[in-house]
Protein backbone atom coordinates (compact mmCIF):
# COMPACT_ATOMS: atom_id res chain seq x y z
CA UNK A 1 0.00 0.00 0.00
CA UNK A 2 2.85 2.14 0.79
CA UNK A 3 4.62 1.95 -2.56
CA UNK A 4 1.40 2.44 -4.38
CA UNK A 5 0.80 5.59 -1.74
CA UNK A 6 4.42 6.75 -3.15
CA UNK A 7 3.76 5.89 -6.92
CA UNK A 8 0.79 8.35 -6.63
CA UNK A 9 2.63 11.39 -5.10
CA UNK A 10 4.99 11.25 -7.22
CA UNK A 11 2.52 11.04 -10.48
CA UNK A 12 0.27 13.87 -9.05
CA UNK A 13 3.44 15.82 -8.62
CA UNK A 14 4.64 15.27 -12.66
CA UNK A 15 1.31 16.34 -13.41
CA UNK A 16 1.43 19.28 -11.73
CA UNK A 17 4.85 19.99 -12.93
CA UNK A 18 3.71 19.25 -16.43
CA UNK A 19 0.80 21.52 -15.81
CA UNK A 20 3.19 24.53 -14.25
CA UNK A 21 5.20 23.82 -17.45
CA UNK A 22 2.25 24.20 -20.05
CA UNK A 23 1.01 27.52 -18.26
CA UNK A 24 3.98 29.22 -18.26
CA UNK A 25 4.62 28.32 -22.23
CA UNK A 26 1.35 29.92 -22.23
CA UNK A 27 1.76 32.93 -20.71
CA UNK A 28 5.37 33.19 -22.29
CA UNK A 29 3.59 32.77 -25.50
CA UNK A 30 0.96 35.76 -24.55
CA UNK A 31 3.50 37.61 -23.67
CA UNK A 32 5.88 38.01 -26.54
CA UNK A 33 2.52 38.50 -28.11
CA UNK A 34 1.71 41.90 -26.24
CA UNK A 35 5.66 42.74 -24.77
CA UNK A 36 7.16 42.38 -28.60
CA UNK A 37 10.55 44.33 -29.72
CA UNK A 38 10.14 47.61 -32.08
CA UNK A 39 12.38 49.13 -34.15
CA UNK A 40 12.38 52.60 -34.60
CA UNK A 41 10.41 52.60 -37.70
CA UNK A 42 7.66 50.39 -36.11
CA UNK A 43 7.17 53.04 -33.62
CA UNK A 44 6.35 55.90 -35.33
CA UNK A 45 4.27 53.46 -37.19
CA UNK A 46 2.44 52.40 -33.98
CA UNK A 47 2.62 55.36 -32.12
CA UNK A 48 -0.33 56.90 -35.10
CA UNK A 49 -2.76 54.63 -33.32
CA UNK A 50 -1.11 53.83 -29.62
CA UNK A 51 0.30 55.11 -26.71
CA UNK A 52 3.64 52.62 -26.18
CA UNK A 53 5.18 51.78 -23.14
CA UNK A 54 8.83 50.38 -23.88
CA UNK A 55 11.23 48.81 -21.76
CA UNK A 56 15.00 49.17 -22.73
CA UNK A 57 16.37 45.34 -23.95
CA UNK A 58 19.10 46.61 -21.30
CA UNK A 59 16.56 46.68 -18.58
CA UNK A 60 15.08 43.24 -19.06
CA UNK A 61 18.09 41.52 -18.00
CA UNK A 62 16.69 40.31 -14.69
CA UNK A 63 13.27 38.96 -13.67
CA UNK A 64 12.23 41.58 -11.56
CA UNK A 65 12.33 43.96 -14.78
CA UNK A 66 11.09 40.99 -17.01
CA UNK A 67 8.00 40.05 -14.00
CA UNK A 68 7.38 43.81 -14.14
CA UNK A 69 6.88 44.09 -17.99
CA UNK A 70 4.84 40.76 -17.59
CA UNK A 71 2.34 42.22 -15.39
CA UNK A 72 1.42 45.47 -16.86
CA UNK A 73 1.16 43.85 -20.50
CA UNK A 74 -0.85 40.93 -19.44
CA UNK A 75 -3.10 42.38 -16.76
CA UNK A 76 -2.65 45.69 -16.19
CA UNK A 77 -3.45 47.02 -19.19
CA UNK A 78 -4.33 43.51 -21.45
CA UNK A 79 -7.87 44.87 -21.16
CA UNK A 80 -6.86 48.55 -23.13
CA UNK A 81 -6.66 48.17 -26.55
CA UNK A 82 -4.83 51.91 -27.03
CA UNK A 83 -1.55 50.76 -25.20
CA UNK A 84 1.11 48.67 -26.82
CA UNK A 85 3.42 47.22 -24.59
CA UNK A 86 6.92 46.23 -26.08
CA UNK A 87 10.49 46.30 -25.46
CA UNK A 88 13.32 48.61 -27.72
CA UNK A 89 17.40 47.94 -28.03
CA UNK A 90 18.10 51.52 -26.51
CA UNK A 91 21.89 51.26 -27.78
CA UNK A 92 22.93 52.12 -31.86
CA UNK A 93 19.07 53.43 -31.35
CA UNK A 94 18.28 55.93 -34.50
CA UNK A 95 15.47 57.27 -35.86
CA UNK A 96 14.22 57.08 -39.46
CA UNK A 97 15.69 60.83 -39.80
CA UNK A 98 18.89 59.87 -38.37
CA UNK A 99 18.52 61.91 -35.18
CA UNK A 100 19.08 59.42 -31.86
CA UNK A 101 16.76 58.84 -28.90
CA UNK A 102 17.00 61.78 -26.35
CA UNK A 103 18.20 61.01 -23.44
CA UNK A 104 18.22 63.02 -20.17
CA UNK A 105 21.40 63.29 -18.22
CA UNK A 106 19.40 62.05 -14.82
CA UNK A 107 18.08 59.00 -16.30
CA UNK A 108 19.55 55.94 -16.20
CA UNK A 109 17.98 53.70 -18.85
CA UNK A 110 18.29 50.43 -17.83
CA UNK A 111 16.10 51.65 -14.45
CA UNK A 112 13.51 52.90 -16.84
CA UNK A 113 10.44 52.64 -19.17
CA UNK A 114 9.53 55.00 -21.43
CA UNK A 115 6.39 56.06 -22.68
CA UNK A 116 5.47 57.21 -25.97
CA UNK A 117 1.90 59.52 -26.62
CA UNK A 118 -0.17 58.35 -29.44
CA UNK A 119 0.55 61.03 -31.91
CA UNK A 120 -1.99 63.48 -32.63
CA UNK A 121 -3.09 63.44 -36.40
CA UNK A 122 -2.80 66.72 -38.26
CA UNK A 123 -6.27 66.64 -39.67
CA UNK A 124 -6.20 70.29 -40.81
CA UNK A 125 -3.65 69.54 -44.01
CA UNK A 126 -4.44 67.22 -46.41
CA UNK A 127 -0.90 66.96 -47.89
CA UNK A 128 0.42 63.42 -46.84
CA UNK A 129 2.81 63.72 -43.64
CA UNK A 130 6.51 62.20 -43.81
CA UNK A 131 6.46 60.07 -40.39
CA UNK A 132 10.26 60.22 -41.19
CA UNK A 133 10.33 63.73 -39.78
CA UNK A 134 8.98 63.16 -36.64
CA UNK A 135 11.04 62.33 -33.50
CA UNK A 136 8.35 61.93 -30.72
CA UNK A 137 9.95 62.94 -26.95
CA UNK A 138 9.22 59.65 -24.78
CA UNK A 139 8.75 60.26 -20.77
CA UNK A 140 11.05 58.23 -19.11
CA UNK A 141 9.46 56.38 -15.73
CA UNK A 142 11.68 54.86 -13.16
CA UNK A 143 10.69 51.74 -12.51
CA UNK A 144 13.59 50.66 -9.80
CA UNK A 145 16.25 52.13 -7.66
CA UNK A 146 18.69 50.37 -4.96
CA UNK A 147 15.28 49.42 -3.02
CA UNK A 148 14.53 47.33 -5.13
CA UNK A 149 11.45 48.03 -7.96
CA UNK A 150 9.09 50.93 -7.36
CA UNK A 151 4.69 50.29 -6.49
CA UNK A 152 3.17 48.58 -9.36
CA UNK A 153 0.69 51.41 -8.97
CA UNK A 154 2.97 53.94 -9.51
CA UNK A 155 4.17 52.88 -12.36
CA UNK A 156 0.11 52.59 -13.72
CA UNK A 157 -0.32 56.13 -12.92
CA UNK A 158 2.45 57.16 -14.80
CA UNK A 159 1.16 55.49 -17.80
CA UNK A 160 -2.48 56.40 -17.14
CA UNK A 161 -1.70 59.92 -16.95
CA UNK A 162 0.88 59.82 -20.47
CA UNK A 163 -1.35 57.63 -22.05
CA UNK A 164 -5.01 59.19 -20.85
CA UNK A 165 -6.23 55.49 -19.69
CA UNK A 166 -8.07 54.39 -16.79
CA UNK A 167 -6.36 51.45 -15.37
CA UNK A 168 -5.57 49.72 -11.77
CA UNK A 169 -2.81 47.56 -11.14
CA UNK A 170 -5.52 44.45 -11.54
CA UNK A 171 -6.30 45.76 -15.06
CA UNK A 172 -10.00 46.93 -13.88
CA UNK A 173 -11.35 50.67 -14.54
CA UNK A 174 -10.36 53.12 -11.58
CA UNK A 175 -12.91 55.57 -10.58
CA UNK A 176 -12.45 58.29 -12.63
CA UNK A 177 -12.43 55.75 -15.69
CA UNK A 178 -15.68 53.98 -14.33
CA UNK A 179 -17.40 57.63 -14.36
CA UNK A 180 -15.85 58.51 -17.62
CA UNK A 181 -17.44 55.63 -19.01
CA UNK A 182 -20.85 56.81 -17.74
CA UNK A 183 -20.97 59.77 -19.40
CA UNK A 184 -20.14 58.80 -22.28
CA UNK A 185 -22.91 55.73 -22.78
CA UNK A 186 -25.21 58.29 -21.30
CA UNK A 187 -24.70 60.95 -24.11
CA UNK A 188 -28.11 62.59 -24.68
CA UNK A 189 -29.60 61.99 -28.29
CA UNK A 190 -32.54 63.29 -29.73
CA UNK A 191 -35.56 61.07 -30.02
CA UNK A 192 -35.75 59.05 -33.67
CA UNK A 193 -38.59 59.82 -35.91
CA UNK A 194 -41.61 57.79 -34.68
CA UNK A 195 -42.92 54.84 -37.65
CA UNK A 196 -46.37 54.73 -37.63
CA UNK A 197 -48.15 51.30 -37.50
CA UNK A 198 -50.52 51.95 -40.51
CA UNK A 199 -49.87 53.39 -43.85
CA UNK A 200 -51.48 56.12 -46.27
CA UNK A 201 -51.48 56.77 -49.77
CA UNK A 202 -49.44 60.06 -50.72
CA UNK A 203 -52.65 61.12 -52.61
CA UNK A 204 -54.37 60.49 -49.41
CA UNK A 205 -52.30 63.07 -47.43
CA UNK A 206 -54.26 66.41 -46.74
CA UNK A 207 -51.83 68.11 -44.57
CA UNK A 208 -48.79 68.62 -42.68
CA UNK A 209 -49.84 66.11 -39.72
CA UNK A 210 -51.17 63.25 -41.45
CA UNK A 211 -48.01 63.05 -43.66
CA UNK A 212 -46.18 61.36 -40.86
CA UNK A 213 -48.03 58.56 -42.63
CA UNK A 214 -45.62 58.19 -45.55
CA UNK A 215 -42.99 56.15 -43.48
CA UNK A 216 -44.84 53.17 -42.19
CA UNK A 217 -43.87 50.05 -40.69
CA UNK A 218 -45.68 47.38 -42.97
CA UNK A 219 -44.06 48.83 -46.32
CA UNK A 220 -41.21 51.02 -45.06
CA UNK A 221 -40.95 53.90 -48.22
CA UNK A 222 -37.15 55.28 -47.19
CA UNK A 223 -38.24 57.89 -50.68
CA UNK A 224 -41.22 58.48 -49.25
CA UNK A 225 -39.76 58.78 -45.77
CA UNK A 226 -36.89 61.25 -47.24
CA UNK A 227 -39.67 63.48 -49.18
CA UNK A 228 -41.61 63.85 -45.53
CA UNK A 229 -38.42 65.04 -43.58
CA UNK A 230 -37.71 67.16 -46.37
CA UNK A 231 -40.83 69.19 -46.08
CA UNK A 232 -41.43 68.70 -42.54
CA UNK A 233 -41.83 72.01 -40.88
CA UNK A 234 -39.97 73.56 -38.06
CA UNK A 235 -42.91 73.83 -36.07
CA UNK A 236 -43.23 69.98 -36.08
CA UNK A 237 -39.55 69.32 -34.44
CA UNK A 238 -38.77 68.52 -30.87
CA UNK A 239 -38.18 71.45 -29.18
CA UNK A 240 -35.02 72.42 -26.70
CA UNK A 241 -35.73 72.03 -22.98
CA UNK A 242 -36.30 75.42 -21.07
CA UNK A 243 -35.29 76.17 -17.61
CA UNK A 244 -34.75 78.80 -15.82
CA UNK A 245 -31.17 79.06 -13.88
CA UNK A 246 -30.11 75.99 -12.10
CA UNK A 247 -27.63 75.43 -9.34
CA UNK A 248 -24.19 74.62 -10.63
CA UNK A 249 -24.45 70.88 -9.61
CA UNK A 250 -27.69 70.61 -11.67
CA UNK A 251 -26.10 71.91 -14.79
CA UNK A 252 -23.14 70.13 -14.74
CA UNK A 253 -24.33 66.81 -13.92
CA UNK A 254 -27.47 67.27 -16.49
CA UNK A 255 -26.64 69.04 -19.25
CA UNK A 256 -22.94 69.61 -19.69
CA UNK A 257 -21.54 66.14 -19.02
CA UNK A 258 -24.30 64.91 -20.70
CA UNK A 259 -23.47 67.11 -23.70
CA UNK A 260 -27.54 68.36 -24.16
CA UNK A 261 -28.40 71.78 -25.45
CA UNK A 262 -31.02 73.39 -23.40
CA UNK A 263 -32.07 76.92 -23.30
CA UNK A 264 -31.73 78.91 -19.64
CA UNK A 265 -35.05 81.51 -19.89
CA UNK A 266 -34.42 85.41 -18.44
CA UNK A 267 -30.66 84.88 -17.37
CA UNK A 268 -29.56 87.94 -18.54
CA UNK A 269 -31.78 90.67 -18.37
CA UNK A 270 -30.01 91.71 -15.32
CA UNK A 271 -27.13 92.97 -17.80
CA UNK A 272 -26.24 96.50 -18.19
CA UNK A 273 -25.94 95.83 -21.68
CA UNK A 274 -29.54 95.51 -22.09
CA UNK A 275 -30.80 99.49 -21.59
CA UNK A 276 -27.04 100.50 -22.17
CA UNK A 277 -25.96 99.55 -25.84
CA UNK A 278 -27.90 101.05 -28.27
CA UNK A 279 -27.03 102.00 -31.78
CA UNK A 280 -26.43 105.66 -30.21
CA UNK A 281 -24.28 104.79 -27.44
CA UNK A 282 -22.66 102.26 -29.57
CA UNK A 283 -21.44 105.37 -31.88
CA UNK A 284 -20.69 107.74 -29.67
CA UNK A 285 -18.14 105.25 -27.92
CA UNK A 286 -17.10 103.61 -30.81
CA UNK A 287 -17.91 105.68 -33.83
CA UNK A 288 -14.07 105.80 -35.10
CA UNK A 289 -12.63 102.52 -34.25
CA UNK A 290 -11.97 100.34 -37.25
CA UNK A 291 -14.02 97.09 -37.50
CA UNK A 292 -13.75 93.97 -39.60
CA UNK A 293 -17.29 93.06 -41.32
CA UNK A 294 -18.54 90.39 -43.03
CA UNK A 295 -20.94 90.94 -46.48
CA UNK A 296 -22.95 89.09 -48.37
CA UNK A 297 -25.96 89.90 -51.31
CA UNK A 298 -28.33 87.86 -49.68
CA UNK A 299 -27.85 87.55 -45.82
CA UNK A 300 -26.85 83.64 -46.11
CA UNK A 301 -23.24 82.85 -44.79
CA UNK A 302 -20.77 80.60 -45.13
CA UNK A 303 -23.33 78.27 -47.28
CA UNK A 304 -22.31 75.15 -50.00
CA UNK A 305 -22.49 75.95 -53.19
CA UNK A 306 -21.04 74.01 -56.42
CA UNK A 307 -17.43 75.13 -57.74
CA UNK A 308 -19.00 75.97 -61.61
CA UNK A 309 -20.69 79.12 -60.14
CA UNK A 310 -17.09 80.47 -59.74
CA UNK A 311 -15.47 82.28 -62.44
CA UNK A 312 -11.80 80.49 -62.17
CA UNK A 313 -12.88 77.20 -61.06
CA UNK A 314 -11.56 75.91 -64.08
CA UNK A 315 -8.14 77.78 -63.97
CA UNK A 316 -7.26 76.27 -60.15
CA UNK A 317 -4.95 73.44 -59.72
CA UNK A 318 -4.73 71.28 -56.21
CA UNK A 319 -2.30 68.82 -55.79
CA UNK A 320 -3.34 65.51 -57.13
CA UNK A 321 -3.03 64.20 -53.40
CA UNK A 322 -5.18 66.75 -51.86
CA UNK A 323 -7.60 66.06 -54.62
CA UNK A 324 -8.54 62.60 -53.99
CA UNK A 325 -8.68 63.37 -50.12
CA UNK A 326 -11.88 66.11 -50.85
CA UNK A 327 -14.50 64.10 -50.77
CA UNK A 328 -16.92 66.90 -52.29
CA UNK A 329 -14.68 68.19 -55.15
CA UNK A 330 -17.30 69.66 -57.43
CA UNK A 331 -18.69 71.82 -53.71
CA UNK A 332 -17.10 74.71 -52.12
CA UNK A 333 -17.84 76.66 -48.34
CA UNK A 334 -18.56 80.64 -49.69
CA UNK A 335 -16.91 82.40 -47.26
CA UNK A 336 -18.41 86.25 -47.50
CA UNK A 337 -16.76 89.54 -48.79
CA UNK A 338 -14.97 92.01 -45.80
CA UNK A 339 -13.81 94.88 -45.17
CA UNK A 340 -12.38 97.31 -42.68
CA UNK A 341 -14.72 100.08 -41.74
CA UNK A 342 -15.21 102.37 -38.92
CA UNK A 343 -17.99 101.27 -36.63
CA UNK A 344 -20.11 104.08 -37.23
CA UNK A 345 -19.95 103.53 -40.68
CA UNK A 346 -20.47 100.07 -40.17
CA UNK A 347 -24.24 101.16 -37.95
CA UNK A 348 -25.14 103.64 -40.72
CA UNK A 349 -24.98 100.82 -43.38
CA UNK A 350 -27.15 98.50 -40.99
CA UNK A 351 -29.47 100.65 -40.32
CA UNK A 352 -29.89 101.98 -43.83
CA UNK A 353 -30.30 97.97 -44.95
CA UNK A 354 -32.73 97.28 -41.89
CA UNK A 355 -34.57 100.54 -43.78
CA UNK A 356 -34.30 99.69 -47.20
CA UNK A 357 -32.15 102.09 -48.24
CA UNK A 358 -29.77 99.39 -49.21
CA UNK A 359 -30.93 96.67 -51.16
CA UNK A 360 -29.29 93.64 -52.44
CA UNK A 361 -26.31 93.10 -49.41
CA UNK A 362 -25.94 92.60 -45.87
CA UNK A 363 -23.67 93.74 -43.58
CA UNK A 364 -22.44 91.57 -40.00
CA UNK A 365 -20.29 91.82 -37.02
CA UNK A 366 -20.17 88.63 -36.32
CA UNK A 367 -17.81 86.67 -33.55
CA UNK A 368 -15.94 89.87 -33.09
CA UNK A 369 -13.87 89.71 -29.80
CA UNK A 370 -14.79 92.09 -27.30
CA UNK A 371 -10.93 92.26 -25.52
CA UNK A 372 -10.21 92.96 -29.17
CA UNK A 373 -12.70 95.87 -30.53
CA UNK A 374 -14.48 96.88 -27.45
CA UNK A 375 -13.07 95.86 -24.06
CA UNK A 376 -14.81 98.35 -21.93
CA UNK A 377 -18.04 96.53 -22.83
CA UNK A 378 -16.94 93.60 -21.09
CA UNK A 379 -18.10 95.57 -17.63
CA UNK A 380 -21.50 95.38 -18.79
CA UNK A 381 -21.91 91.79 -18.80
CA UNK A 382 -21.13 88.61 -17.00
CA UNK A 383 -20.38 85.11 -17.17
CA UNK A 384 -23.53 82.66 -15.86
CA UNK A 385 -23.68 82.44 -11.97
CA UNK A 386 -23.74 78.63 -12.38
CA UNK A 387 -21.03 78.04 -14.65
CA UNK A 388 -18.37 80.04 -12.55
CA UNK A 389 -14.85 78.61 -12.94
CA UNK A 390 -16.41 75.33 -14.23
CA UNK A 391 -14.57 75.53 -18.20
CA UNK A 392 -12.20 77.60 -19.09
CA UNK A 393 -13.21 80.92 -21.05
CA UNK A 394 -11.86 80.94 -24.36
CA UNK A 395 -13.30 83.64 -26.45
CA UNK A 396 -15.83 86.78 -25.80
CA UNK A 397 -17.43 87.64 -28.89
CA UNK A 398 -20.35 90.36 -29.64
CA UNK A 399 -23.06 89.64 -32.85
CA UNK A 400 -24.57 92.44 -34.88
CA UNK A 401 -26.67 92.88 -37.75
CA UNK A 402 -29.52 94.09 -39.37
CA UNK A 403 -30.80 90.85 -38.08
CA UNK A 404 -31.83 88.94 -41.58
CA UNK A 405 -28.78 87.16 -41.49
CA UNK A 406 -28.93 82.90 -42.01
CA UNK A 407 -25.37 80.93 -40.43
CA UNK A 408 -25.68 77.31 -42.84
CA UNK A 409 -24.74 73.92 -40.82
CA UNK A 410 -21.77 74.10 -38.77
CA UNK A 411 -20.46 73.30 -35.77
CA UNK A 412 -17.90 74.62 -33.29
CA UNK A 413 -15.18 73.12 -31.02
CA UNK A 414 -16.10 74.95 -28.31
CA UNK A 415 -19.32 74.77 -25.56
CA UNK A 416 -21.12 77.97 -26.68
CA UNK A 417 -23.46 79.98 -24.13
CA UNK A 418 -25.32 82.05 -26.55
CA UNK A 419 -26.81 85.19 -25.32
CA UNK A 420 -29.67 87.00 -26.72
CA UNK A 421 -29.56 90.93 -25.95
CA UNK A 422 -32.23 92.19 -28.84
CA UNK A 423 -33.67 90.44 -31.86
CA UNK A 424 -34.60 86.35 -31.97
CA UNK A 425 -32.53 83.65 -33.45
CA UNK A 426 -34.24 80.23 -34.65
CA UNK A 427 -31.75 77.24 -35.01
CA UNK A 428 -31.58 73.95 -35.44
CA UNK A 429 -29.52 71.34 -34.18
CA UNK A 430 -28.00 68.54 -35.17
CA UNK A 431 -25.98 65.57 -32.49
CA UNK A 432 -22.69 65.10 -33.14
CA UNK A 433 -22.71 61.25 -32.64
CA UNK A 434 -22.46 59.92 -35.92
CA UNK A 435 -21.37 62.63 -38.24
CA UNK A 436 -21.43 60.35 -41.08
CA UNK A 437 -24.96 61.37 -41.63
CA UNK A 438 -24.12 64.91 -41.42
CA UNK A 439 -20.86 64.10 -44.13
CA UNK A 440 -18.15 66.15 -41.74
CA UNK A 441 -15.35 66.56 -43.99
CA UNK A 442 -13.37 69.21 -45.61
CA UNK A 443 -14.25 71.39 -48.55
CA UNK A 444 -12.61 74.23 -50.23
CA UNK A 445 -13.02 77.33 -49.29
CA UNK A 446 -14.03 80.39 -51.89
CA UNK A 447 -14.13 84.23 -51.05
CA UNK A 448 -16.87 86.54 -52.47
CA UNK A 449 -15.64 89.86 -53.88
CA UNK A 450 -16.99 92.92 -52.96
CA UNK A 451 -16.92 96.13 -55.41
CA UNK A 452 -17.67 99.48 -53.72
CA UNK A 453 -17.96 101.87 -56.59
CA UNK A 454 -20.51 99.15 -58.27
CA UNK A 455 -22.25 97.99 -54.77
CA UNK A 456 -21.87 93.91 -56.40
CA UNK A 457 -20.41 91.20 -55.27
CA UNK A 458 -18.68 88.83 -57.56
CA UNK A 459 -17.62 84.95 -57.02
CA UNK A 460 -13.78 85.28 -58.41
CA UNK A 461 -11.72 84.28 -55.56
CA UNK A 462 -11.13 80.13 -55.33
CA UNK A 463 -8.70 79.95 -51.98
CA UNK A 464 -6.72 76.76 -51.22
CA UNK A 465 -7.35 76.32 -48.23
CA UNK A 466 -10.27 74.34 -47.12
CA UNK A 467 -13.47 74.90 -44.27
CA UNK A 468 -13.48 71.72 -41.29
CA UNK A 469 -16.56 72.38 -39.93
CA UNK A 470 -19.02 72.92 -42.52
CA UNK A 471 -21.80 70.71 -43.82
CA UNK A 472 -22.43 70.23 -47.52
CA UNK A 473 -25.77 69.01 -46.70
CA UNK A 474 -28.54 71.90 -46.55
CA UNK A 475 -31.15 71.52 -44.04
CA UNK A 476 -33.69 73.64 -46.11
CA UNK A 477 -33.63 71.60 -49.54
CA UNK A 478 -31.28 68.22 -48.45
CA UNK A 479 -30.30 66.21 -51.63
CA UNK A 480 -31.22 63.18 -50.50
CA UNK A 481 -30.08 61.20 -53.52
CA UNK A 482 -26.24 62.66 -52.86
CA UNK A 483 -26.52 62.30 -48.55
CA UNK A 484 -28.90 59.98 -47.87
CA UNK A 485 -28.27 59.44 -44.61
CA UNK A 486 -29.20 62.93 -43.31
CA UNK A 487 -32.42 61.49 -43.87
CA UNK A 488 -31.98 59.45 -40.68
CA UNK A 489 -31.55 62.79 -38.50
CA UNK A 490 -33.44 64.61 -36.54
CA UNK A 491 -33.06 67.97 -35.13
CA UNK A 492 -33.63 70.36 -32.05
CA UNK A 493 -35.49 72.93 -32.59
CA UNK A 494 -34.40 76.16 -30.44
CA UNK A 495 -35.73 79.21 -30.45
CA UNK A 496 -34.07 82.08 -28.18
CA UNK A 497 -35.27 86.00 -27.94
CA UNK A 498 -33.69 89.10 -25.46
CA UNK A 499 -32.89 87.64 -22.06
CA UNK A 500 -32.95 83.96 -23.20
CA UNK A 501 -29.43 81.95 -23.18
CA UNK A 502 -28.98 79.06 -25.42
CA UNK A 503 -26.15 76.35 -23.66
CA UNK A 504 -24.88 74.73 -27.02
CA UNK A 505 -22.22 71.80 -26.10
CA UNK A 506 -19.68 71.90 -28.56
CA UNK A 507 -19.72 69.63 -31.60
CA UNK A 508 -23.08 70.26 -32.31
CA UNK A 509 -24.24 70.74 -35.78
CA UNK A 510 -26.65 74.05 -36.46
CA UNK A 511 -28.18 76.62 -39.10
CA UNK A 512 -29.02 80.15 -37.10
CA UNK A 513 -31.63 82.12 -38.56
CA UNK A 514 -31.82 86.10 -37.45
CA UNK A 515 -34.38 88.06 -36.56
CA UNK A 516 -34.54 91.46 -36.07
CA UNK A 517 -36.37 93.32 -33.21
CA UNK A 518 -39.13 95.38 -34.00
CA UNK A 519 -37.45 99.11 -32.40
CA UNK A 520 -34.14 99.02 -33.58
CA UNK A 521 -34.17 96.50 -36.57
CA UNK A 522 -31.39 94.54 -35.67
CA UNK A 523 -30.14 91.79 -34.16
CA UNK A 524 -27.58 91.56 -31.39
CA UNK A 525 -25.83 88.99 -29.27
CA UNK A 526 -23.02 87.94 -27.45
CA UNK A 527 -21.86 84.52 -26.86
CA UNK A 528 -18.96 83.10 -24.37
CA UNK A 529 -16.96 80.23 -26.17
CA UNK A 530 -14.94 77.88 -23.73
CA UNK A 531 -12.48 75.05 -23.63
CA UNK A 532 -14.94 71.94 -23.95
CA UNK A 533 -16.04 69.54 -21.45
CA UNK A 534 -16.20 67.00 -24.38
CA UNK A 535 -13.83 66.76 -27.74
CA UNK A 536 -13.10 65.29 -30.53
CA UNK A 537 -11.10 65.29 -33.40
CA UNK A 538 -12.37 66.90 -36.85
CA UNK A 539 -12.75 66.93 -39.67
CA UNK A 540 -13.56 63.06 -38.84
CA UNK A 541 -16.82 61.31 -39.71
CA UNK A 542 -16.02 58.32 -37.24
CA UNK A 543 -14.52 59.92 -34.53
CA UNK A 544 -16.66 59.96 -31.37
CA UNK A 545 -17.02 62.46 -28.61
CA UNK A 546 -14.79 62.18 -25.58
CA UNK A 547 -13.90 63.35 -22.30
CA UNK A 548 -11.71 66.68 -22.89
CA UNK A 549 -8.28 65.76 -20.59
CA UNK A 550 -7.89 68.81 -19.51
CA UNK A 551 -10.85 68.38 -17.07
CA UNK A 552 -9.90 64.86 -16.25
CA UNK A 553 -9.63 66.37 -12.32
CA UNK A 554 -13.91 66.80 -12.55
CA UNK A 555 -14.18 62.76 -12.71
Amino acid sequence: MASKNIHHVYQSANNLLLIYAVLSATLQLAFLKTAPLFRPEDILEASQSHCLVLFPEEALADDLSKKLLHLLADVSFTNESSVLLGSIKFHYFVWPNGKALELPNEIEIENSILIIKRAQQDRTCLLVPNLKTVTPSPLYVTFRSSNGLVPVETVVTHINGYCHTFRTKTGVLNTAGIHREHILQNLYQTSKTEQPTSCMKPDNIKNEQDSTQYYCEQNTDFRSHQKYLKNKSRNTYKECERIPAPSSFQFFHEYVSLSKPVIITNATYHWKAFKKWTNDFLRQKYGDRQVHIKMTPDGIYEGVEPITLWEDYKSLTIPKSVQEKLLFSDLVVVRPASMEIKFSEFLDLMENISEGRVKDMSAYLEYSSISDYFPELAEDITEMDFFLNVLELKHLNIWLSDGNTLGKLHFDPFDNFLCQISGEKHLLLYEPHDNTKLYEAHIQEAKLSYDAATHTFHRKTLLESTSMVMSPVDPADPNFERFPKFAEVEPLSCKIQAGDVLFMPAFWWHEVQSKPNTTEHRNLAVNFWYEPFLTKEFPCQECKLDMNPKYYHLL
